[in-house]
């Protein structure tokens, strides 16, 4: 794609890159650290050949699994930045988008074209129907380059994300397919620059870099990457560590690991559930009841059996005086940041107390034991009921996202609700609660 006379492309990150990328990185080290994740090592450690190498390494694997699409930004045949979407989840058709770009050819289109590109792949080939991006509130080039692409502020969602040495908040961004405009995001980004008179940036140059690194760093790196991930194979055989949670004052409430033998409690009580948990009003009860035989318990079961790290998380039964009346879920964790969503559940036929009182047992041990520092859950504009129990609980209402999938599979807007590990330690509640990205924004950064 061409702007101003130059050539954007967009292709898969080298090894060979590094000695540009780690050029760049340094370089432009005040324009990129205060909005990327922390860590305990300095810059220049953060930018060495064995991480660039077990990074490409992971962005292949990743790719392969359809879990993130890593590309390199070049400029006339130059490696000028990256930009990506990570967090692919095929079944909701949703991924976050990510970018930084070499500060001396930022603010003049390109790094807005390569966004553009990227989404407009995303929503095409990928079948992508929603992406995200959160943005610092700080980095304002990166929240004009995300307007100017289509994105619009859905959210400020707090202490989200630990950056430049602290958590802070940032603002979701969001862009679903129905935004495409008419002629596509890459044919308005570059209608948008030839209006905007932008001086064409300067040519990109590595002439002076030195491109070697070493075969013997690359193959310790690759052996590095390739033991840490043998270690992990046999994570899903291993025993899960036991979960039973209950509060002194509600002792009837319990919340623990789900058992095989739970089937048939688990079905009757989804049934009954049907009215919240079906994500398909228009279909027959028989439709919904089809859906939970025992094969698909079972594979259910073994599916979340290694708990929070699993696909479907730290999923637990709620029971009452022995009953199996629902479930509270911890899922989409994110290890990075220590971010994780929730998911309560419970026979219509129970008060909303019982709600309640799970959901702050599942607060309290997420916080606690898991050490998690946010937890966020989406709830439909309509649940007035859902939302009283998040605010119950401590969870503030950040913002509206349009066209999510919920927990329950129906794609509608959602308002999303969260607390923060800050807050519920504040919190005068006296409950069990009390006992507790590495992502830019699309940027023309500078």
């Amino acid at each position: 794609m061409s702007l101003h006379g130059r050539t954007v492309v967009l292709r898969q990150a080298r090894i060979a890159d590094y000695p540009y990328w780690r050029h760049l990185r340094l370089r432009d080290r005040r324009y990129i650290e205060p909005f990327w994740y922390s860590s305990p090592l300095d810059w220049e450690e953060r930018h060495s050949g064995t991480l660039w190498v077990r990074e490409c390494l992971m962005a292949r694997a990743e790719a392969r699994a359809g879990r993130r699409l890593t590309t390199a930004i070049e400029v006339d045949g130059h490696f000028a930045g990256q930009v990506e979407l990570g967090s692919i989840d095929t079944a909701t058709g949703a991924a976050e988008l990510g970018i930084w770009v070499d500060a001396e050819v930022a603010r003049h289109g390109l790094g807005g074209l390569a966004s553009a590109m990227l989404v407009e792949y995303g929503f095409g080939q990928l079948g992508l129907e929603r992406i995200t991006a959160p943005i610092s509130p700080a980095n304002v080039a990166a929240a004009r380059g995300a307007a100017g692409i289509g994105f619009q502020r859905e959210a400020l969602m707090g202490r989200y994300f630990d950056a430049g040495g602290a958590r802070r908040d940032h603002e979701l961004w969001a862009v679903i397919k129905a935004d495409t405009p008419p002629n596509g995001f890459v044919r308005r980004c570059l209608d948008r620059c030839d209006a905007q008179h932008r001086t064409p940036p300067p040519a990109v140059r590595d002439d002076a870099i030195d491109a070697t690194l070493p075969k013997t760093a690359v193959l310790v790196a690759t052996t590095r990457y390739y033991a840490g991930r043998a270690r992990h194979l046999l994570d899903p055989l291993r025993t899960p560590r036991p979960v039973r949670l209950s509060d002194p004052d509600r002792r009837e409430i319990v919340l623990r690991n789900r058992r095989l033998s739970d089937w048939s409690r688990w079905r009757a009580a989804r049934l009954r559930s049907r009215a919240l948990l079906d994500p398909d009003a228009a279909a027959t009860g028989a439709t919904w009841a089809r859906q939970h035989t025992w094969f698909r318990w079972l594979r259910q079961f073994h599916c979340a059996r290694p708990g929070l790290r699993s696909a479907s998380g730290l999923v637990l039964a709620i029971e009452v005086d022995g009953e199996y009346v629902g479930e509270a879920r911890l899922f989409d964790l994110d290890m990075f940041d220590r971010n994780a969503r929730m998911f309560v559940w419970t026979d219509p036929a129970h008060g909303d107390d019982i709600r309640t009182v799970a959901t702050r047992l599942l607060l309290a041990h997420a916080f606690g034991t898991l050490g998690l520092c946010r937890v966020a859950t989406a709830i439909e504009p309509a649940d007035h009921r859902s939302a009283d129990i998040a605010a119950r609980v401590g969870m503030l209402r950040e913002g509206r996202m349009r066209g999510y999938v919920g927990a329950t599979g129906r794609r509608a807007d959602h308002d999303l609700w969260a607390v923060t590990l800050c807050v519920v330690a504040e919190s005068d509640s006296g409950s069990a609660a009390r006992s507790t990205r590495r992502t830019l924004g699309p940027t023309d950064q500078h």
